[in-house]
C-alpha cells in the first residue's frame, strides 16, 4: 500500500499534516484484513476482487429472512403505480428490522473492502416477481458512469434472496470476470449472455457483485414470489458538498431549467419518496444518456 505525507489543509500551520493513503485498488487494507479473518471472510474479498463477486452463505437464520420476507411483501402495498406488489422502496427506517441488515459486520467488511470507509447507503429496495416474471437483461449498476470505468469500483450490492436460490425461483446470473472490461456490456453481449452463471445458494445468504460487474437475473418459472433484498452502497465521494434539498419546486417556480438539472431534480438518482417503490423509469434513460454524453 502506498502512503504519502502532504500537508493538509494547506496553510502557514506546519503542524498541520494528515496522512494520506493511496491504495491500489481493491487492495486490502489491515483493518479490513484482520476483521475479515475475524469473520472467515478473506477468502472471499480474494474472490471478489479476482472474479466479480462472491457468495456469503447462511448469513441470517430462517425465522429472521422470513420476517423480511413478510414486511417486503407488506410495504410493496403500498408503494404506488407499476411498483405497487412488486417493489419497496427507502426501507431504512420504515422498520427497525433492516437497521439489522444494513449494520451486519460480514455485510460491512466487504462493502468497506470495495468502496471504502464512509461508503453510504445508496438503496435499500424490497423486489418481488411472481410466476412467469422474464429474464432480466445483462447490465451493470454502474449505468450511468462512462466508460473506462476506473480501476476502484465505485458500488457494491448485496442481494439477500428470501428463498433458496434455485434454477427455477429465478436466480440473480453473473458473468465472472466482467468487471474487467471497466464498460457497459454492449447490445450483442446482452443477448448472447456468454460465460453467465446461475448464483445457486440458500435463502439468508449474501449475494455481492461489484458495480462495474455485468449481471441480470433469470425467469422465475416456479409458484410462488420470488423475494429478495438489494443493499447498495456507493463511495463517500459520491456526494455534493452541500446540500440544496430545502429548495423545493415552489422556489424552482420559474428559475432556469440548467439550476434543476444541477440540483438532480430532473433525473432518476436520489428518491426521497417511500411510495416511489423504485426509481423513475420516465427518468432512467435521460439520465443514462446526459451521464454518457
Amino acid at each position: 500500500m502506498k502512503e504519502i505525507i502532504k500537508e493538509f489543509p494547506p496553510g502557514p500551520d506546519k503542524s498541520l499534516k494528515r496522512k494520506y493513503i493511496s491504495p491500489e485498488p481493491l487492495s486490502i487494507s489491515k483493518s479490513v484484513g484482520n476483521s475479515a479473518k475475524k469473520l472467515g471472510l478473506y477468502d472471499h474479498l480474494i474472490f471478489l476482487r479476482n472474479e466479480g463477486y462472491c457468495i456469503i452463505e447462511n448469513v441470517f437464520e430462517d425465522s429472521f429472512v422470513a420476517e423480511i420476507r413478510k414486511k417486503i411483501i407488506s410495504l410493496a402495498e403500498e408503494s404506488a403505480g407499476d411498483f405497487k406488489g412488486l417493489s419497496a422502496a427507502m426501507l431504512l427506517g420504515r422498520d427497525p428490522i433492516f437497521e439489522e441488515v444494513v449494520t451486519n459486520s460480514k455485510l460491512l467488511n466487504i462493502v468497506e473492502f470495495a468502496v471504502g470507509q464512509g461508503a453510504l447507503l445508496s438503496q435499500l429496495l424490497g423486489g418481488i416477481r411472481p410466476q412467469g416474471g422474464g429474464n432480466f437483461d445483462i447490465h451493470i449498476d454502474s449505468a450511468w458512469t462512462p466508460a473506462p470505468l476506473p480501476d476502484y469500483p465505485l458500488m457494491i450490492t448485496a442481494c439477500m434472496p428470501c428463498e433458496d436460490f434455485t434454477l427455477n425461483a429465478g436466480p440473480t446470473k453473473v458473468i465472472p470476470k466482467s468487471h474487467l472490461h471497466k464498460r457497459q456490456p454492449y447490445e450483442n453481449e446482452v443477448k448472447g449472455e456468454d460465460g453467465a452463471i446461475p448464483i445457486l445458494c440458500k435463502k439468508g445468504s449474501l449475494v455481492f457483485w461489484l458495480g462495474s460487474t455485468w449481471h441480470g437475473n433469470y425467469p422465475r418459472l416456479k409458484k410462488g414470489k420470488r423475494v429478495v433484498l438489494h443493499i447498495s452502497f456507493s463511495r463517500l465521494m459520491m456526494r455534493p458538498i452541500e446540500n440544496y434539498d430545502h429548495l423545493n419546486d415552489s422556489w424552482l417556480k420559474g428559475k432556469p431549467k440548467s439550476i434543476r438539472t444541477m440540483l438532480g431534480r430532473d433525473d432518476f438518482l436520489g428518491t426521497s419518496t417511500e411510495s416511489s417503490g423504485g426509481t423513475d423509469r420516465s427518468k432512467t434513460i435521460k439520465t443514462f444518456n446526459r451521464s454518457h454524453s
